[in-house]
């Protein structure tokens, strides 16, 4: 696809169970995002994709993803939030990345910075892990994944569905034995998480779940220092305490948690590093600079050739002798479908078509994008394409503001969808008659069972609201089946009756004369006296009597 609600989609980065990430860009505010979109039509997995957006949309701290936006893109949940690039620190243990342990302790302290401000919000991650975790290049870390997070003042239905070895790893004991858990809960598996990054192996280990979770509920992990010597005594401590079965023995809170690795920092490591200086403005406008004229090479070689343009635009908005952007947009096939009006240029010559974009007028290049854009909404009126119309002048008069012809496209697409309301109530409301009159005719016929009526009420609720006849009709089938009720039941006890004597039949003649005998004493409690009874008290008498010799 090349766009998720107003987001233009660059690349496919990943993909779950349930979910595919894409790179996209915003751009009006002109940056790279991240964008995830729920294909699972399960109700819990949608549930707790929501629920990801709700909780982790309301926390602001460096070391948690920041949510930007939610929304539904042909019916399927999406959520954008900041890119990341970078790696997840699940990669980085998996290839025993060689880190200092100063680098480390730093990675562990961000992490609780984080985890702590989530907690302070009251919501509990509950599924920290190291893939979880993701390293920016820059050596920022950002917490993810708040999928299966809940509010520590709120009890959370959902299930830990997909439960695998790589989660249950990193769940705490009183999680896997289903009691109630709390931020305690995920300072646990933040101890799991900090002894796989200092030694690379993780603390509890099992082939199969039913052993792993047996290991996480009794077994002690090996002392820390065993899998990794170099491990100063006070940070072996502090782990440790992390992955103690009691929660109550574990660190009250990730402050308590940060104070301990700051002492372990300051003893053991020699500096500190001073975080890098911002760059000077100028700097950070050439950077800006760069990164657009990149991003419209890549759009421009994937032949995106318009939103290529757009952002040469915004390079020329910040630089109008930007001698690179004007190359690009004279080079653009796009160009060459402006016509080949004689331009005047800056030199006092005439130039045509191709190298009309170089030379055209901010105010030119704005009328020209406003018709441009007024063609685009009436195509889509004119195909019927309402919300695809909708989209398209709220995205124009986003980026172009406000203009003249905007008004009167808006009262064309209000018209539209009014005639349209309209036509679905009436074609709703002739679908609705035949479907009571078919409901008529077969209820004439009965052949009209009560559960198919219901359905089609349902049904023709939905087409005409105010329509009454289907509720009478299935009103008088219920009344119907009331009137046909005794006869029903007498034609069900004849049944019966006939299959008792049946089966005390089958018994004589497969020689039980005393079963057959008590089947017929339990048919008279049951029926009381029927004529059949004379008959077989005689053969069931005469067969016991042969029996006995």
């Amino acid at each position: 696809m090349d766009q998720i609600g107003k987001y233009e989609v660059l690349d496919k980065i990943g993909s779950g169970g349930f979910a595919v990430v894409y790179k996209g860009y915003d751009p009006f505010i002109k940056r790279p995002v991240a964008i995830k979109v729920c294909y699972s039509r399960d109700a819990e997995t949608r549930e707790r994709f929501n629920r990801e957006a709700q909780i982790a949309g309301r926390l602001v701290h460096r070391n948690i993803t920041a949510i930007y936006d939610f929304g539904l893109h042909d019916q399927n949940p999406y959520l954008v939030e900041e890119y990341l690039p970078g790696e997840d620190l699940a990669h980085m243990i998996r290839r025993r990345e060689p880190e200092t342990l100063l680098e480390k302790l730093e990675y562990l302290l961000q992490i609780a910075d984080g985890l702590g401000y989530a907690h302070s919000q009251n919501v509990i991650h509950r599924d920290i892990k190291p893939s979880n975790i993701r390293i920016l290049n820059n050596g920022r870390v950002k917490i993810m994944d708040f999928g299966t997070a809940k509010l520590a003042n709120v009890e959370s239905n959902l299930t830990q569905t997909g439960m695998t070895l790589g989660t249950v790893a990193y769940l705490s004991p009183e999680r896997l034995l289903g009691k109630p858990s709390g931020t305690n809960s995920d300072i646990f598996s933040y101890g799991v998480l900090a002894y796989e990054l200092l030694s690379f192996r993780r603390p509890f280990a099992g082939h199969n779940i039913p052993n792993l979770i047996d290991q996480v509920l009794n077994a002690t992990p090996v002392p820390l220092q065993e899998s990794w010597p170099q491990c100063p005594e006070s940070l072996a401590v502090m782990v440790h305490r992390c992955l103690t079965k009691d929660p109550a023995e574990r660190y009250a809170s990730c402050q308590e948690l940060s104070h301990a690795l700051e002492q372990v920092r300051k003893e053991h490591c020699a500096f500190t590093p001073e975080p890098p200086a911002e760059p000077p403005v100028a700097d950070r406008t050439q950077m800006r600079l760069t990164g657009l004229l990149e991003h419209a090479r890549e759009l421009q070689s994937r032949g995106k050739l318009q939103r290529a343009e757009v952002l040469l635009d915004e390079v020329l908005e910040i630089d109008p002798g930007n001698t690179e952007a004007r190359e690009l947009l004279a080079a653009s096939p796009a160009a060459e479908l402006e016509g080949t009006a004689t331009i005047a240029t800056p030199t006092g010559g005439a130039t045509h078509g191709p190298n009309k974009a170089m030379w055209e007028e901010p105010a030119d290049r704005r009328r020209r994008k406003i018709g441009e854009a007024v063609t685009v909404v009436e195509q889509f009126v004119e195909a019927g394409e309402l919300v695809r119309a909708t989209e398209a002048l709220k995205f124009a008069t986003e980026f172009l503001g406000p203009f003249v012809e905007a008004s009167a496209l808006k009262r064309r697409i209000v018209e539209a969808l009014r005639l349209d309301v309209t036509t679905a109530r009436e074609s709703g409301m002739k679908e609705a008659r035949h479907m009571v009159a078919a409901m008529a005719d077969l209820r004439g016929r009965n052949l009209l069972p009560i559960e198919v009526a219901r359905n089609l009420v349902e049904r023709i609720g939905e087409l005409d609201p105010d329509d009454i006849a289907g509720r009478h009709i299935l009103a008088a089938l219920h009344q119907d089946a009331n009137q046909r009720r005794p006869e029903v039941d007498d034609a069900d006890r004849t049944r019966k009756k006939q299959d008792a004597i049946d089966s005390i039949e089958r018994l004589l003649a497969g020689g039980d004369p005393a079963t057959a005998e008590k089947a017929l004493r339990f048919a008279v409690r049951l029926f009381g006296e029927f004529d059949q009874i004379p008959q077989l008290e005689q053969r069931i008498s005469q067969a016991l009597r042969e029996s006995q010799g």
